[in-house]
């Protein structure tokens, strides 16, 4: 074939009219997936403007991930039909990384809104918080009488999370009955909580109501005096607490370092 100065470049020239470096094309002609159409007597190589439309699809599978041993299978068999299954596997990989990336997106700004609100806090009021109603998805926790209890209901929550395809919160706890408090017994937990925006996945709404509010900073060794503080406050001000405490951790180990750092949000609902 004649070269014509007119749609024949140089390895140079489509180089950089693909804006890539010579030895990627050195490479892929070594592999066999990407040749110029003319190479000369003299060992020069030619390119036809008209191989940018099959290299652009080349670094465009290249950038989804395919392989180049795969990307060589399918230009060596092109065809349409083979061209719209291709097309068709790639929208759904496509698609599947943007909702994943849209979750993971959702997680992230959560937790700004999340850390944003607890540097604003007054850590040392008591107060009263009215809340709308909540769905959480929550699971069974073993007493937090050893680090091995802690990991273990830790980890069938996810996996109870995971099993059932819900996303995980930047706004998960642990719940405490009223009783238990009452009795001293603040590592007696009986659920870990995640929230979820709608009652689909839920297996527990948490009553639209007036909730007693404090704030503990001090780790978990200590924090059963928080919960004496919110009693003696309940008591004084003639409140009843009924159903859960609820923990929110609010500031944990992506933002503080070390559990006695903690910013842990304890709310109960009252009534009087």
């Amino acid at each position: 074939m004649p070269i014509n100065p007119q749609i024949h470049l140089t390895t140079g020239q489509f180089a950089k009219l693909m804006g890539v470096s010579k030895d990627t094309l050195f490479y892929y002609d070594k592999v066999g997936i990407f040749s110029p159409e003319i190479v000369a007597t003299n060992g020069y190589r030619y390119y036809s403007i008209y191989q940018s439309d099959v290299f652009y699809v080349i670094t465009t599978l290249k950038e989804l991930g395919m392989p180049l041993k795969a990307i060589k299978s399918f230009l060596d068999h092109r065809s349409p039909e083979s061209l719209i299954h291709l097309l068709e596997k790639e929208e759904k990989s496509i698609t599947a990384k943007i909702n994943a990336l849209d979750k993971m997106r959702k997680r992230i700004v959560e937790k700004i809104n999340v850390t944003k609100e607890a540097m604003e806090l007054c850590t040392s009021d008591i107060v009263l918080e009215s809340k709308e109603e909540e769905f959480f998805v929550i699971t069974d926790a073993k007493p937090l009488t050893q680090d091995k209890n802690i990991y273990d209901s830790i980890q069938y929550h996810y996996h109870y999370l995971e099993e059932n395809h819900i996303e995980p919160s930047a706004t998960e706890g642990w719940m405490i009955r009223v009783e238990s408090i009452l009795e001293g017994e603040t590592a007696r937990y009986d659920h870990l909580f995640t929230r979820v925006d709608t009652p689909d996945y839920a297996n527990y709404r948490v009553e639209k109501g007036t909730y007693l509010v404090a704030y503990h900073t001090e780790g978990y060794s200590n924090i059963g005096q928080t919960y004496q503080n919110l009693i003696q406050y309940a008591t004084e001000h003639d409140f009843s607490m009924k159903g859960f405490f609820y923990e929110d951790i609010l500031l944990d180990e992506l933002s503080v370092k070390g559990s006695e750092k903690y910013l842990i949000k304890l709310s109960v609902q009252i009534q009087q």
